[in-house]
C-alpha cells in the first residue's frame, strides 16, 4: 500500500460519467475507506455511477498547479481574439465537455498548435451528467467545477475568448464573426451541444418553467430550491433526465411530481416490467406520477410570485414552487445552417467527423451521424479520440458510430440499457429480488440489446459480449 502520509489528497475524474473520486473521502460503499490512494485502488473497482474501471479516471490538476505549469508558457490564455497571422490556427466553438475533451486529446499530440476557444459561457470545466446527481450528495454547483475556464486554458495553452456570442461563420474568409471582431481559423471544430425542447404552455407563469442544460441554469435552480426545507417541484418529462432529477432531488428532501404523456417512465428505453419497478422505487421515495397526460397551463400568484398553479391536461391542479422541463434535447444547428453547412436533425458529419465543409469538423450532442443522434458521453469520448487523431495527421482512423450502453443514474433502481434501432421484442431472461435482466431480440431472434436493473447492472460487460 502506498504510504504518502504527507502528500496532499488528490481527486480523479471519471471521463465517462463525470464522477469524482476524492482520495480523502474514498468510496466506502465500494470497499474503499477514506484515505485510499488512487494507486491502491484494486483494478476490479468500478465507478459508483457508471461502472467503468479505474483505468477510465484521470487526475484533476489543482488550479494552482495548472497556473504554475503555464506561467512561462508562450501564448498563454487571454481574453483577446486569436492571431490573424498564424496559418494553422485551430478554433473550437463551444466550451463544454466536447470542446475541452477534444483539446485535451490534441494536446497529447501537438502541444504547440495554436488553439482558440470561443464560447458564450465562462468555459468552466465540469461534468454535465453530474447536474442530475449532485443535490443528494450535498454538492453545490460550485463543487462540480474542477477548474475555471481561465485555469484550464492556461494549463492547455489555449486562447480563451469567453462570454462571447458568435454571430455567424464566414466560410469564404474562414473566420467567426463576433461583436468583438473576427476570429480567423485554419480549421474549425463545432462543439455546439444541444438545447432542451421548449414546451408550449398556456398561462402567465409559462416563462417560469426552468430548463436545466448547463451549470448556470443549474445554479439558478439550486438557488431557488435550496432555500426551502422541501420544495414542491414538477418535472415535465419522465425520460432519462427527468427520472435522474426526480431520484436526486427527492433524495435531497424535495417533493417531486413527474408528468409525462407516456404510459410509464423511460418508455422509449426500457421494457415495461423494469420501468414499472423504477416507478415503484421512486414512489417509495415520495415521487408522485401523472402519466398519460401533460402540462396544460401555469399561472402565477400575484401575492406570492414564487408560487405557481399548474393545471394538467387531465384536469389535475397542482400548487408548486418550481417546474423543470426535461423534454429531451435538440442539437444546436442554427449557426451551421445559416452558414450553409449540411444539417438535418443535427450537423451532418462523415466518418472523419467532417462536415460538408472540409475545413469544419463537429462532435458531441450537436452532430448527426448516419441518421443517428448520439447525445451521450461515451460516444462523445469516442469522437474526440478519432477527431484528435484525424487532426494530428492520422487519416486512417475513422469513427464507426457504434452504439453504447446507457447508464441511467437512478440509485433507487440502477439501470443500464442498450437499445438497438430495429424492430424486435423485449424478453425477460432473469429476475430476482435484487434485479432484472431483459434481452432485446430482433426479427431474426438474435440478441441485439439488453436492459439491466438493480444488482443485475454488474452484468453489463457480459451482456455486451453477447451482442451480435
Amino acid at each position: 500500500m502506498t504510504q504518502d502520509i504527507d502528500k496532499p489528497y488528490q481527486r480523479y475524474l471519471c471521463v465517462v460519467c463525470g464522477f469524482i473520486y476524492d482520495e480523502a473521502e474514498g468510496d466506502p460503499d465500494g470497499g474503499l475507506p477514506p484515505g485510499t490512494r488512487y494507486d491502491d485502488i484494486p483494478d476490479d473497482w468500478e465507478c459508483p455511477d457508471c461502472g467503468v474501471s479505474k483505468a477510465d479516471f484521470v487526475l484533476i490538476v489543482a488550479p494552482d498547479e495548472a497556473t504554475n505549469k503555464t506561467e512561462t508558457s508562450p501564448g498563454g490564455a487571454s481574453n483577446t481574439l486569436g492571431s490573424a497571422s498564424h496559418p494553422e490556427q485551430l478554433v473550437i466553438l463551444g466550451g463544454g465537455m466536447a470542446a475541452w475533451g477534444i483539446i485535451e486529446r490534441i494536446r497529447q499530440h501537438k502541444p504547440d498548435l495554436p488553439i482558440v476557444m470561443v464560447t458564450q459561457c465562462h468555459g468552466d470545466v465540469y461534468a454535465k451528467p453530474q447536474l442530475s446527481a449532485a443535490a443528494a450528495r450535498g454538492q453545490t454547483p460550485v463543487d462540480l467545477v474542477t477548474a475555471s475556464g481561465k485555469q484550464q486554458a492556461r494549463r492547455l495553452n489555449v486562447n480563451l475568448i469567453a462570454r462571447t456570442r458568435v454571430l455567424g461563420i464566414d466560410r469564404e474568409q474562414k473566420r467567426l464573426i463576433t461583436p468583438r471582431g473576427g476570429v480567423p481559423y485554419h480549421q474549425l471544430i463545432l462543439a455546439l451541444g444541444a438545447q432542451q425542447s421548449k414546451p408550449t404552455i398556456q398561462g402567465d407563469g409559462a416563462d417560469a418553467i426552468r430548463q436545466i442544460n448547463d451549470l448556470a441554469s443549474y445554479q439558478i435552480l439550486r438557488d431557488n430550491i435550496d432555500i426551502h426545507s422541501g420544495a414542491d417541484i414538477i418535472i415535465l418529462g419522465a425520460g432519462l433526465i427527468g427520472c435522474e432529477f426526480a431520484d436526486d432531488l427527492s433524495s435531497a428532501g424535495h417533493r417531486i411530481t413527474l408528468v409525462d404523456n407516456a404510459a410509464y417512465p423511460l418508455a422509449r428505453l426500457l421494457p415495461e416490467e423494469i420501468s414499472g419497478k423504477l416507478a415503484e422505487r421512486l414512489a417509495e421515495k415520495g415521487v408522485q406520477f401523472h402519466l398519460n397526460t401533460t402540462l396544460k397551463s401555469v399561472t402565477r400568484h400575484d401575492d406570492a410570485p414564487a408560487s405557481l398553479t399548474a393545471i394538467l391536461e387531465n384536469g389535475t391542479t397542482l400548487e408548486v414552487s418550481t417546474i423543470i422541463s426535461a423534454l429531451g434535447l435538440k442539437p444546436n444547428i442554427h449557426l451551421p445552417r445559416e452558414a450553409g453547412l449540411a444539417v438535418n436533425k443535427g450537423i451532418l458529419v462523415d466518418n472523419q467527423l467532417r462536415t460538408s465543409d472540409p475545413a469544419i469538423f463537429a462532435l458531441g450532442d450537436c452532430i448527426e451521424y448516419q441518421a443517428t443522434l448520439l447525445p451521450y458521453v461515451k460516444p462523445l469520448n469516442q469522437q474526440a479520440d478519432v477527431l484528435a487523431q484525424q487532426l494530428c495527421n492520422d487519416q486512417t482512423v475513422t469513427y464507426q458510430g457504434e452504439a453504447s450502453t446507457i447508464i441511467i443514474k437512478t440509485p433507487c433502481w440502477p439501470l443500464a440499457v442498450r437499445v438497438p434501432d430495429e424492430p424486435g421484442d423485449w424478453v425477460e431472461q432473469d429476475s430476482d429480488s435484487g434485479g432484472m435482466t431483459f434481452v432485446y431480440l430482433n426479427d431474426h431472434r438474435c440478441i441485439t440489446g439488453f436492459a439491466l436493473a438493480g444488482s443485475h447492472t454488474d452484468r453489463q460487460r457480459l451482456m455486451e459480449h453477447r451482442l451480435i
